[in-house]
């Protein structure tokens, strides 16, 4: 059962403002090492907005944003061998996550020229 989805959009402007491409300590407030390592390995400003844009569509399906006690690295979006984008929870976002009984997520994300965008499925399967 879906119990809700949500989508996010990432302008690559901001993340070049927010020099998340460039900058390694600024990075490390958002994303987890191996979320930072992947993007070395891409090294496209796309990729790390991508993420970024998943992050705020799992705050979306669970009702909540960036508050005290949430922190984003507990968001994690890693790939599979096949390039697959796939989601680990930890810490306070995993607790809440298994708290309304989701334990499946999908996500997609797309880039264009400008922007960056993830939709993700939270869903309870029996």
């Amino acid at each position: 059962m879906i119990i809700s989805i949500g989508c996010d959009i990432v302008d690559h402007s901001l993340i070049k403002k927010l020099k998340w491409n460039s900058d390694l300590e600024k990075q490390k407030r958002c994303f987890s090492q191996k979320e930072i390592d992947l993007y070395i390995s891409h090294k496209q400003s796309n990729f790390i907005s991508g993420r970024f844009a998943v992050k705020e569509a799992v705050l979306k399906c669970l009702g909540i944003g960036m508050e005290d006690g949430i922190s984003l690295k507990d968001i994690e979006t890693l790939q599979l061998e096949n390039g697959k984008p796939r989601i680990e929870l930890f810490g306070e976002v995993k607790k809440l996550s298994d708290s309304i009984g989701i334990n499946s997520w999908h996500v997609s994300i797309s880039h264009s020229a400008n922007f960056s965008t993830a939709y993700v499925i939270a869903e309870k399967l029996s």
